[in-house]
């Protein structure tokens, strides 16, 4: 299913730890990694328009090296690996490159968030999950949380460990459950279930996620399902933190590349208030 993905990196502190946690997808099929490093032309223009020397071929040199312990890294561990440096304007790049490297998957996120900050993701993160109509695997890898009173940081190296997935029993969730199967295939052996209640009979929605449960333990994940009520972005933040789930698997409604995911719903909120890392499948 994601046998190649690309995955930009801007080679900050926890860019190489993240690399490192997808390497378990190969007993999920993963055989080759798209290294890609952009030159943000943005950046470079501004940096000209102040006065600042630029050195563009002194960059591309700089990422070459950096990409050479990653490089290094994915082939110790039998991975086939493509490094690519572009430049532009970043998400654009990034969205342009899965394209033409025919991938099934990016690979993006937030890495730190302190508790100051408002959102988990960032300007880039958030432009490839609205451009992009590939599924996205954005990782919260370090976080700084107020815990009984005191700033901790917590960090989630296994992004497998348990599954916490959120359904509204549409095609999308469907489209989404397909994943499963893959990601017990990574190593993910718990599954949580959660539905937010907001129309349909008690009954109904109780027989549709007994069905859910049996079909996701045939698979040989140990599942538990949840019935809840509440306003569903927050239920479902809530109760991965709550269940310590490792990864979010959601559906999404997407807009194409024009438009982008809808403003408000509830993946994008969940993408980006969530502490926990989050797979998105359009």
């Amino acid at each position: 299913m994601f046998s190649k993905i690309l995955y930009p990196t801007k080679f900050d502190e926890f860019s190489f730890p993240i690399l490192k946690s997808l390497v378990c997808l190969k007993s999920a099929g993963l055989r080759e990694i798209v290294l890609l490093y952009v030159i943000d032309e943005e950046a470079i223009y501004y940096a000209k328009e102040s006065g600042l020397p630029v050195d563009i071929e002194q960059i591309k040199q700089s990422a070459n090296e950096k990409m050479k312990e990653y490089l290094d890294y994915l082939k110790s561990n039998e991975l086939s690996v493509k490094t690519k440096i572009t430049s532009g304007k970043v998400v654009n790049e990034i969205v342009n490159e899965a394209a033409l490297e025919n991938v099934p998957l990016i690979v993006t996120g937030r890495h730190k968030r302190h508790m100051i900050d408002e959102l988990f993701i960032g300007s880039t993160t958030d432009g490839v999950v609205k451009k992009s109509s590939l599924p996205i695997l954005v990782v919260k890898y370090h976080t700084i949380r107020m815990i009984e009173g005191k700033l901790t940081e917590q960090f989630c190296p296994n992004l497998f460990r348990k599954i916490l997935y959120a359904t509204d029993w549409s095609e999308h969730s469907e489209r989404a459950k397909k994943y499963m199967p893959f990601l017990y295939n990574a190593g993910a052996r718990e599954a949580v279930i959660v539905h937010v209640m907001e129309d349909g009979s008690k009954e109904e929605n109780e027989k549709k996620l007994n069905a859910l449960k049996q079909e996701l333990e045939k698979i040989g994940f140990k599942v538990t399902s949840h019935l809840i009520h509440g306003k569903p972005y927050r239920e479902i933040i809530n109760f991965a933190s709550q269940e310590d789930a490792s990864l979010i698997l959601m559906g999404c409604h997407g807009k194409g590349f024009i438009k982008g995911i809808l403003i408000g719903s509830v993946s994008q909120r969940v993408l980006e208030y969530s502490d926990r890392s989050v797979l998105i499948v359009k």
